[in-house]
């Protein structure tokens, strides 16, 4: 009967201990709750970003907006980005349903993907595809993506986008169709 009354304590001193260590696992799972929540939220949000010799260089504006630090990144809902040319005038719009900006100045832009030229003289009018990453400060677009290219009197259907707006330069990796419109 010692030996049963023994073993029974050894047990629950054993199981007391299990428990008393046990919480610690509960720690890292509440930590990585807490990583997935927002460092904080901030609704109807602009930033505006300035060159060296103070003119406007670039803005963006969003409906809401949800930072997280450890995790290091910046989650937008509805943005709207405007890049501003050499002339220090807005050039190109970029706007999404949702976007994520990483700490590295890329920003990916998810859901009906429009890009806009603000431009009257530009041969490229608008780009609309449903995936974008927008690479900063060399401001270049890329994609995999299915993309519908809009421009003076014509419109491209292709895949895959490589884009320079700082030199005008784009590049489709992969082209279906292009419809040229004759006005005349």
């Amino acid at each position: 009967m010692r030996k049963f009354l023994v073993f029974i304590v050894f047990l629950l001193a054993g199981t007391a201990a299990y428990l008393w260590f046990e919480p610690a696992d509960d720690g890292d799972a509440l930590q990585t709750d807490q990583e997935l929540l927002p460092d904080y939220v901030a609704q109807k949000v602009t930033r505006r970003l300035y060159d060296a010799q103070g003119y406007l260089a670039d803005t963006v504006s969003a409906d809401r907006l949800e930072h997280f630090e450890l995790l290091g990144f910046t989650r937008f809902e509805n943005p709207l980005y405007t890049l501003y040319n050499d002339e220090h005038q807005p050039g190109w719009t970029a706007s999404s349903r949702q976007a994520i900006w990483f700490n590295q100045d890329r920003i990916i832009l998810e859901q009906q993907v429009s890009i806009v030229s603000l431009m009257p003289d530009e041969l490229i009018e608008r780009i609309d595809t449903e995936t974008l990453e927008m690479l900063f400060p060399d401001n270049t677009l890329q994609n995999d993506a299915p993309v519908f290219i809009q421009g003076k009197g014509f419109y491209i259907n292709g895949s895959g986008l490589r884009a320079d707006l700082t030199n005008g330069s784009l590049q489709l990796l992969q082209h279906q169709q292009t419809v040229y419109q004759n006005d005349q």
